[in-house]
């Protein structure tokens, strides 16, 4: 399991979409994740907003998994 809020466990990790990130982390789990998608296939709601609706994750979470996608992405040239 990575830790969010230490971002050097993460340098290894090849590039992740958030739920990816959330699930390494140990966050939300793959039912959690399922369940978002599919109600981003009925309404275009931010998967980080609906993890916080569900609170099955911090707002201090999804800062710090954003940053970790963002820091991610640009390594892999996604940024």
């Amino acid at each position: 399991m990575k830790d969010l809020y230490n971002i050097d466990d993460w340098n290894d990790v090849s590039c992740r979409r958030l739920g990816e990130i959330l699930i390494e982390a140990g966050k939300i789990n793959l039912f959690h994740l399922s369940m978002v998608l599919d109600i981003q296939r009925f309404q275009k709601i931010p998967m980080g907003q609906i993890f916080l609706s569900m609170k099955v994750i911090t707002k201090k979470d999804l800062k710090q998994a954003l940053l970790v996608q963002k820091m991610i992405q640009k390594r892999c040239g996604n940024a």
